[in-house]
């Protein structure tokens, strides 16, 4: 059972809902992160990046080397330097520079999550 307290805080936000809304759908989602952001033709340079690398080591490799926070700090300037000359794509994947690097990024950010708290996923 919803208390009471719950039921209006709903309430309230449904009425606002329907105000901001053309078609009077309601979905309480203001507070959650929007995926929506990410932009679509970079995202997917990213995947094909991240598929590239499970095909040619293996899935979740990059989580078995040793100093990886070294190595894909390097591994992101190198690709950040090469855009930065003017070389666009990476000679073998093809795949642009800026997908590499973040994925570098990436893998720093996720390595300090799961050194640092319980991953959520």
């Amino acid at each position: 059972m919803v208390s009471q307290k719950k039921q209006k805080e709903w309430d309230a936000k449904a009425k606002l809902a329907k105000k901001k809304s053309a078609s009077g759908g309601i979905k309480f989602d203001d507070d959650k992160p929007d995926y929506s952001l990410l932009p679509p033709n970079a995202l997917e340079d990213v995947v094909k990046v991240l598929t590239y690398g499970a095909q040619k080591y293996d899935r979740n490799n990059w989580k078995k080397l040793e100093n990886l926070d070294d190595r894909y700090f390097a591994a992101a300037q190198r690709h950040l330097w090469a855009l930065q000359k003017g070389e666009t794509f990476d000679d073998e994947t093809g795949i642009h520079h800026g997908a590499h690097a973040i994925c570098c990024m990436m893998f720093l950010v996720e390595y300090n999550y799961l050194q640092n708290t319980k991953p959520k996923v």
